[in-house]
């Protein structure tokens, strides 16, 4: 599954009432939540513990209040490494159970964990050990001097 994907589904209830349509995928600390609306524009949201089946749609049992530090995944938005370099546009990222595992910018993929998804993608040093970059960069100032 992916983030894509999603946003070409409908959502119905299990009592088989259609709900509406997903607005936003939001990033909940590793896992998804849905931010979703109905026909009458009115917003509400469906956590992945209460999807019971997917297919051509998302079939939920329930609603749930919105996560206060949930933010939107925002497809083709930048992505910088920690030195503040573009490396690409967000484009999508793929999910296994609902958790957020790799994500795919400028053509080549990223495991979630490196990636830290806001208004722009920062992706973090493979060691992301700030010890290990200012041992790197002092020995590169040692070198150039």
């Amino acid at each position: 599954m992916t983030v894509l994907k999603l946003y070409s589904m409908s959502v119905v209830r299990v009592d088989g009432k259609k709900r509406g349509y997903i607005l936003a995928v939001m990033n909940a600390g590793g896992e998804i939540l849905l931010k979703c609306a109905d026909e009458n524009e009115r917003e509400f949201f469906i956590n992945p513990r209460s999807i019971v089946r997917t297919g051509g749609e998302i079939v939920f049992d329930r609603e749930c209040k919105r996560e206060p530090h949930a933010a939107p995944l925002r497809l083709n938005a930048p992505c910088f490494d920690g030195q503040g370099n573009y490396i690409g546009a967000f484009e999508d990222c793929a999910l296994k159970n609902y958790a957020l595992k790799t994500f795919l910018i400028g053509g080549k993929r990223y495991p979630a964990e490196r990636v830290a998804a806001g208004d722009v993608l920062i992706l973090r040093d493979k060691s992301d050990a700030p010890a290990a970059i200012a041992a790197k960069d002092l020995f590169l100032s040692a070198v150039m001097s």
